[in-house]
């Protein structure tokens, strides 16, 4: 008895620990970082509520930088699936809308838009996916 008991404790610890290592969660601060890190120097701005790049996605308001003029969005989920359910609502939303040209990247529980509208910058644009990369990691 004393042996299944054990047995079950240990499991569940295991099964605890593994699951902590494999959840680790991207805080706004972590993204951040790795903008400075990445010499992209982001500006905090005010969301419009009637801009469409700047709605609640899954229940999640974002926070809204600039880099050299263009719009960047930031939404921190507290999981990968909510991060899903938050770019199918926006895919939902705006199926019809003519939108400007924009990139999307999906890192961990992260969703961060880079709204470029016409120029493309490829030199930032490398930047986002080195920051994607390593906040990958």
């Amino acid at each position: 008895m004393k042996q299944i008991a054990l047995m079950l404790i240990v499991m569940l610890f295991l099964f605890t620990a593994c699951q902590k290592a494999n959840s680790h969660l991207i805080t706004l601060e972590e993204v951040l970082a790795s903008f400075e890190e990445h010499q992209l120097s982001l500006i905090e701005k005010k969301v419009d509520n009637k801009d469409i790049f700047g709605m609640k996605l899954n229940r999640k308001k974002p926070s809204f930088y600039e880099l050299d003029g263009k719009t960047v969005l930031i939404y921190i989920y507290n999981s990968t699936n909510a991060r899903e359910k938050g770019l199918e609502s926006f895919r939902k939303q705006t199926e019809t809308a003519n939108l400007v040209s924009f990139n999307v990247f999906e890192i961990k529980n992260v969703l961060l838009f880079y709204v470029y509208e016409k120029d493309l910058d490829s030199e930032i644009e490398e930047k986002f996916e080195n920051i994607v990369y390593q906040l990958n990691d």
